[in-house]
């Protein structure tokens, strides 16, 4: 016998004469093995008795073939299968009388499905030693034939019980077809069958499968180039394909499972490995669908963050995700609760920011209704060109250090404010070598709420800073106009004073003189603090007396400051805690006539809560300020970062 050639066959003679020659025989064993769990009870004895016989005569004819026909020979002559084809008369036999037997009970005869399925076997038994046509032969099976088994045996949409898997039946035998749909029936699956490969690609195109049966040789399109299409599109790739083939050669099982099937059984296949390859694929295209959704909603979380740093986040996005019952269904809820936390939080800041922006311009209003200017003594004069630099535009305000001036920076072409420092604070070469490092400090300072200190330099004898310069009204002058802020506006202004602390307490520089002189607010209900790095001049240049009167006065200065202790950060909180409880109620926490006995009282006396003396002030919040105003350090509110996270909490 030589080698056939073309689509569906294959290389090995030897091989394709067993699949010739075991094709009959998985006929016999599938329908017997299927009547015989059929015949359970005393009255079925003489059917599984019959039964019984069928299977032990197709397992003897197996047995007859692999024993003439292993998988390592190459060459068989005609004598040799002729003999073989000899041997199965003996099984044949005894099949036939068997069955024949059974089909002339009355019982039986009247049973037309099992008189059906007996002659089923009968003519596969028939079959036997005379199938070694050329492959693709089908037994004699006419394409007609075919197409009807193949429609009589397909199941309408929604047969089989509710969540079993749907498979599809890849075979060119209508025998094959039907004893495997009718076994995975048995099993609770849903099959559908295919007649050929080519039908099989446009059932696999058009609906959506489980899992593939595939025979290996079948005409014009064959089990291998089915696998091999299935496994190169991406729609169908983790769809897990068995191929069941009686074709039972190694390098044949090799090139399946090479080119992506899960399994290869032969046939005659054992229904009980049948049923575990079945629950296995599909357990692992189940874990593989699970995975696969996994990470199309982790994409979809990705995407929802990127569309809240974008701005384009709606609630509910993830509700799909939500829905889970595991970490990521979690971590959805919590991130889209999340998300309506901050949108919450941030709709409440701007509306802190907006009652601010119309305090300080309510404030504005007032103080050019009532004409207030400037009416110090300056040493610069508007239009004045100073330092070869800068031309003077106005005056700004006066300092405890010296005057402010607005100027137009002629190099840079853009405003900057000019802050003059007196001569007595600068006449100390060694105090102004250190001043200017505390500038280089400041200087490393970058905060949206924090004015920048651009240079330092002097001409014709007068020493001067140029910062950021900003338009706005201070809190002082806020304060002055208003009395006091609302709630909002004062939480809005203490954020923003947590946030610039933060930031440069972490650059390590200590601003020392926050009071409401210092805060600026512009026209946005923009914080900025002013002079980071300048208090410590003053500091370095007076007694102690002298700076509660220079640099603004003891009422804002924490006790350790005031006593020159060691300070840290905590004083510039405590000073914040002042300018927020004259924010909330329009009055400092501690009032006298004289610097002394201000700082007698700051240093023994426990001021009032600002909920005991103005009306609406929230409890949490006048607690939180009565905390940063603690007399020892280590009771307040231990750094910016955390006073943020409480205002934040409020």
């Amino acid at each position: 016998m030589t080698a056939t050639s073309g689509s569906g066959m294959s290389a090995n003679p030897i091989a394709e004469l067993r699949h010739e020659l075991r094709t009959p025989i998985n006929h016999i064993v599938g329908y017997a093995e299927m009547l015989l769990e059929d015949a359970e009870g005393d009255e079925y004895t003489d059917r599984r008795a019959a039964l019984e016989v069928t299977l032990n005569a197709a397992r003897e004819a197996v047995a007859l073939i692999n024993a003439s026909l292993p998988p390592t020979r190459e060459a068989i002559d005609d004598r040799e299968l002729t003999d073989l084809t000899k041997s199965f008369a003996a099984p044949q036999q005894r099949i036939r009388e068997a069955l024949e037997g059974l089909l002339a009970q009355p019982s039986v005869a009247a049973d037309e499905t099992l008189v059906d399925d007996l002659r089923k076997i009968l003519s596969a038994a028939d079959r036997l030693g005379t199938a070694v046509a050329p492959v693709g032969a089908g037994a004699g099976e006419s394409a007609a034939a075919t197409a009807s088994v193949a429609s009589a045996s397909t199941p309408g949409p929604g047969a089989g019980p509710p969540g079993s898997g749907r498979i599809l039946v890849v075979d060119d035998s209508a025998d094959n077809r039907d004893m495997l749909s009718r076994r995975l029936e048995r099993e609770g699956y849903q099959p559908v069958s295919a007649a050929n490969g080519r039908e099989a690609l446009e059932r696999i195109a058009g609906d959506n499968f489980d899992l593939v049966l595939l025979d290996v040789l079948m005409p014009e399109v064959d089990g291998y180039q089915v696998l091999e299409q299935l496994k190169d599109t991406p729609a169908t790739r983790d769809i897990p394909v068995i191929m069941i083939s009686a074709l039972d050669d190694m390098p044949s099982i090799v090139r399946c499972i090479e080119r992506g099937a899960e399994d290869f059984l032969p046939k005659p296949f054992d229904p009980v490995l049948l049923r575990a390859r079945l629950s296995a694929c599909l357990e692992k295209k189940r874990l593989r669908d699970a995975e696969k959704e996994y990470l199309e909603q982790v994409n979809e979380v990705i995407a929802a963050a990127s569309a809240v740093e974008s701005g384009d986040y709606h609630a509910g996005t993830l509700s799909a995700v939500a829905r889970r019952d595991d970490e990521l269904g979690r971590l959805a809820r919590v991130f889209d609760g999340m998300v309506e936390h901050v949108r919450s939080r941030e709709d409440r800041l701007r509306h802190q920011v907006d009652n601010l922006r119309a305090e300080v311009e309510a404030a504005r209003e007032a103080r050019e209704a009532n004409g207030e200017a400037a009416a110090e003594a300056t040493q610069l004069q508007t239009g004045q060109r100073f330092a070869d630099r800068y031309e003077v535009i106005g005056t700004i305000g006066q300092g405890g250090m010296g005057m402010v001036y607005r100027a137009k920076d002629l190099e840079l072409d853009e405003e900057v404010a000019i802050k003059t420092l007196r001569p007595e604070f600068v006449a100390d070469e060694s105090v102004l070598e250190r001043f200017k490092t505390e500038i280089r400090l400041a200087r490393r300072i970058s905060h949206r709420n924090v004015v920048r200190i651009h240079d330092f330099g002097g001409s014709a004898g007068v020493d001067f800073l140029t910062m950021e310069y900003v338009e706005g009204l201070t809190v002082r002058q806020l304060l002055d106009q208003r009395g006091r802020l609302e709630i909002s506006s004062t939480l809005a202004l203490a954020r923003q004073l947590a946030a610039s602390l933060e930031v440069a307490h972490e650059q390590g520089v200590i601003h020392r003189d926050i009071k409401p002189q210092n805060l600026l607010v512009d026209g946005e209900g923009v914080l900025k603090v002013m002079d980071f790095g300048v208090a410590r001049l003053a500091e370095r240049t007076s007694g102690l007396t002298e700076v509660g009167l220079v640099v603004g006065t003891p009422s804002y200065m924490s006790p350790e400051q005031l006593l020159a202790e060691d300070i840290d950060g905590r004083s510039d909180l405590y000073a914040a805690g002042i300018v927020l409880y004259e924010c909330l109620t329009g009055r400092l926490p501690f009032e006298a006539v004289a610097p002394v006995a201000m700082i007698a009282k700051v240093l023994s006396e426990v001021p009032a809560a600002p909920a005991d003396v103005a009306e609406g002030v929230p409890p949490a919040l006048s607690s939180l300020v009565m905390q940063l105003l603690a007399k020892d350090k280590d009771e307040r509110v231990q750094s910016a970062g955390e006073l943020m996270s409480q205002l934040e909490g409020l």
